[in-house]
């Protein structure tokens, strides 16, 4: 890997990493950064907010869908910002909780740099 992706990587990961420590309060292991060409996949283990995980856990994964249809512009809007100033062009991207139901979940966010 080049050491621009190398430095773009860090980058994006340190910026995932406050995100979570802003909503979770825990860091760095939760998230994993994966750069391949114009790709940019950001793995973060489990859901942002320690709410959202007491509800999923005591079973009420609909009242976290729900929940997550209104954090989710917020989140949007703060981090795709400073993604925008990482990258330093325009992207498309997508944002989705896999395996809500189960231990594994997760939230992945793909973000296409434009060319």
């Amino acid at each position: 890997m080049l050491s621009e992706e190398l430095e773009l990587q860090e980058k994006i990961r340190k910026l995932s990493i406050r995100i979570v420590k802003y909503y979770r309060g825990k860091g760095p292991d939760n998230v994993k950064v994966n750069i391949n060409k114009n790709l940019i996949v950001i793995h973060i283990k489990g859901i942002l907010s320690n709410l959202s995980e007491i509800l999923v856990n005591q079973g009420a994964c609909n009242e976290v869908k729900k929940y997550w249809k209104y954090i989710k512009p917020h989140l949007e809007d703060e981090f795709l910002d400073e993604v925008h100033d990482v990258i330093g062009k325009d992207f498309d991207y997508d944002w989705e909780i896999h395996n809500l139901e189960n231990r594994d979940r997760e939230i992945v966010i793909k973000i296409n740099k434009n060319q």
